[in-house]
């Protein structure tokens, strides 16, 4: 009897080890315990890195983004047809540019647009308008 004891005891003294082995292989590894496919900080920065050009560049200038409020109150400065008004900016990438794309409204119907530059607040033209 003291046999098989013996022998249960060193089974479960090996799977002790081994679940601690891996428990160390995880925690040492940064992968969470559930096997989410959770990025690591690192992975994310070069994943999107690779993923657009300039990518410096564009962390850089993200900071010094204009609000889209700003954007709609520089959009509203360059409407001149009466009754139309800026409506909510939508924020785009451009021909490598960030851009606000402000529509130009009137009555609820969008009648046009005006492009605004997200760094500088440029007015970079627009399209559509009303057709008399």
């Amino acid at each position: 009897m003291n046999e098989k004891l013996s022998r249960v005891m060193v089974l479960v003294a090996i799977m002790l080890t081994v679940m601690t082995v891996v428990a160390l292989a995880l925690v040492a590894s940064g992968l969470p315990e559930d096997g989410s496919p959770i990025l690591k900080k690192e992975e994310l920065t070069v994943e999107n890195m690779n993923n657009t050009t300039n990518s410096s560049n564009k962390t850089k200038n993200i900071k010094n983004i204009i609000s889209p409020a700003e954007a709609q109150k520089i959009a509203g400065k360059y409407i001149k047809e009466p009754g139309a008004t800026a409506g909510i900016p939508k924020w785009e990438e451009v021909g490598g540019r960030m851009v606000y794309i402000v529509p130009v409204v009137i009555n609820g119907t969008s009648v046009g647009e005006i492009t605004i530059n997200a760094i500088t607040g440029e007015n970079m033209g627009g399209a559509g308008g009303i057709s008399t």
